[in-house]
């Protein structure tokens, strides 16, 4: 079975619809959302009606919180807390109603979905290093573990009998029997590894082959969206710079 993986959507509707159609061009069986559907861009609504209608297992991201008033903005940048407060006056009730649905963490099947961190899923914190991603393996029982939160793709691979650590620089690779992994599946909405495209993950459950995508979408129709709404012209700039 293919399984598409993808997280921080954050509004963009041109960038989910791109992954949505190479996805189901794919015969994607199962959809697994590392979170963040909201925030940042300009269509929040229609972004969550394509989710709802996949069917998927999602977790909720920052964003999704802080549009529900869950969490508090003060250290979110202040093109964040812009693109919250628009938000928030645009969701509709359903669309609340469906984010208030979404749990911090979710296992199915050997793999663990948490938006940050599995040691801390509420307190939002970061992995960026190889040193961060190697205490967090004791926090989770899953062989794999999919994150998002960085907007920048990654792979930590734990071999269990050596028990040594390291990262995966790899566009596609096997999941090792005797390995556990931390998987980071990138931005659909908003990458910010210098690459404009949108960034998502396949897993083959048969062969057991990850392989990150990136796929591309119409960029100027999303920025020309968001200077319309009146939302910070940087959350525009940056689509196209990947960062």
């Amino acid at each position: 079975m293919r399984i598409g993986i993808f997280s921080d959507v954050h509004s963009n509707l041109e960038a989910l619809q791109s992954t949505l159609s190479f996805l189901s061009e794919k015969k994607v069986r199962q959809y697994l959302i590392i979170g963040d559907l909201v925030g940042y861009s300009a269509n929040p609504n229609e972004c969550i009606n394509l989710i709802k209608k996949l069917d998927c297992i999602c977790v909720a991201g920052n964003h999704d919180y802080a549009v529900l008033d869950k969490i508090d903005i003060r250290n979110f940048n202040d093109a964040a807390k812009a693109a919250i407060m628009w938000t928030k006056t645009k969701l509709t009730k359903e669309s609340k109603e469906f984010l208030e649905t979404l749990p911090l963490q979710i296992s199915v099947n050997q793999k663990l979905l948490v938006h940050a961190t599995p040691q801390n899923p509420s307190d939002w914190e970061y992995i960026f290093t190889l040193k961060q991603g190697q205490s967090e393996f004791k926090f989770f029982k899953e062989q794999v573990c999919f994150i998002g939160h960085s907007h920048s793709p990654f792979i930590i691979e734990k071999d269990q009998q050596k028990n040594e650590y390291k990262v995966i620089n790899e566009q596609k690779f096997r999941i090792k029997e005797k390995s556990r992994y931390i998987i980071n599946v990138g931005s659909v909405g908003q990458p910010r590894d210098g690459d404009a495209r949108a960034c998502l993950v396949l897993f083959d459950t048969l062969t057991k082959y990850i392989e990150f995508k990136r796929i591309e979408y119409d960029v100027k129709s999303a920025q020309h969206k968001i200077v319309q709404a009146g939302l910070p012209t940087i959350l525009a700039k940056r689509l196209a710079e990947g960062k």
